[in-house]
């Protein structure tokens, strides 16, 4: 008879947790520049990028939290999700540019590489840490970025996206 640890079971039921409700944070944080926080315009620098994951990472490395391992992957890996998906815009003008406080608006060019830049840092922070939550961590890892995914073809009424989708899988699956 295989006797399980109760207090481990329930040690990865809460980072599953942890991970859907970062990883649905992560997803939905960058456009928080919509309403106009500290002055950020849409599509800003700051929330388009890898700086917020990179605090937690840094953060929970500190803390040397299980919880917050798992939280940090699944919000990194929500982030770099969202940024897969505004790779792929209808035009590349207006407010699909990334802008720089102070500075304003990247060229195509320049905006399509801080967002790739950062969807590939996004996705190194995630499955760095995703090796020492084990086979549960790789399970949430690819089952939170099929459901986000999903919900992003739907939230953006396209019946498929291969852009973001070859994006994601390629780097998420290299760095697995």
């Amino acid at each position: 008879m295989i006797e399980f640890d109760n207090s481990e079971l329930l040690a990865t039921i809460v980072g599953i947790a942890c991970f859907a409700i970062g990883a649905w944070l992560g997803s939905q944080f960058p456009d928080i520049d919509r309403f106009r926080i500290f002055r950020l315009r849409h599509r800003s620098g700051v929330t388009h990028s890898f700086l917020l994951p990179g605090l937690f990472l840094i953060g929970s490395a500190l803390t040397r939290l299980q919880w917050a391992d798992w939280f940090t992957a699944g919000f990194s890996a929500g982030i770099a999700l969202h940024l897969a998906f505004d790779l792929f815009p209808g035009k590349w003008r207006g407010f699909a540019l990334i802008d720089v406080p102070k500075l304003g608006r990247l060229t195509r060019n320049l905006s399509t590489v801080w967002l790739f830049v950062s969807l590939f840092v996004c996705v190194i922070i995630s499955v760095s840490i995703i090796p020492a939550l084990g086979p549960a961590g790789i399970f949430a890892y690819v089952t939170a970025l099929a459901v986000l995914y999903l919900h992003g073809i739907l939230a953006k009424k396209e019946h498929f996206a291969a852009g973001p989708l070859l994006t994601i899988l390629t780097l998420g699956g290299e760095a697995l």
